[in-house]
């Protein structure tokens, strides 16, 4: 079994308002992301909002252009089952930069586009060298993991102990 989600992470942003974007309302607290949509907020003061499926290769980048106007925000797409992961970020309706890898493409693979933050090299350059000592496990796929979690302070398979997750349930009707 592994992990098949994505994530949104807004900056500034608290848990109400990120949950307003999607349409939604903030429910009840748990432990883990366990419903349908959650959302948390990091300790780097990003609001999280986890979708219980990897919703790759959607949305497509004219949805993201516009739900990132005004705003910066990190897509993460995980799919453990094919090792794939990605991680890209946006700010003021314009890509700015992204990094993914599939296992299924072999263990080395890595693709990149845009103005990658500077820790980029740093985290290529670790990850590479220890699937160079250990080939048995998947080192690259965790780059974008990493550098998503430098940027915003949260990832998905890394507890915090004082973190809250919300349920987000769909607004009422109004009638």
């Amino acid at each position: 079994m592994g992990f098949s989600i994505s994530w949104f992470g807004f900056r500034g942003y608290g848990i109400k308002e990120a949950a307003a974007l999607f349409g939604r309302e903030v429910g009840a607290s748990s432990e883990d992301f366990d419903a349908p949509i959650n959302a948390c907020l990091s300790d780097k003061n990003w609001a999280i909002i986890i979708l219980d499926y990897c919703s790759f290769p959607n949305p497509p980048d004219s949805y993201l252009s516009v739900f990132s106007q005004g705003r910066d925000m990190v897509v993460v797409h995980i799919e453990e089952h094919k090792m794939f992961a990605r991680a890209e970020f946006w700010s003021g309706g314009r890509s700015v930069w992204r990094v993914w890898h599939s296992g299924d493409e072999g263990g080395r693979d890595l693709h990149t586009t845009g103005d990658l933050p500077a820790s980029f090299a740093t985290l290529r350059q670790q990850a590479f060298s220890k699937q160079d000592e250990e080939n048995d496990v998947d080192h690259i796929f965790d780059i974008p993991l990493d550098l998503a979690a430098q940027l915003t302070g949260f990832r998905h398979d890394e507890g915090a102990p004082d973190r809250v997750f919300f349920e987000l349930v769909e607004k009422p009707a109004k009638q």
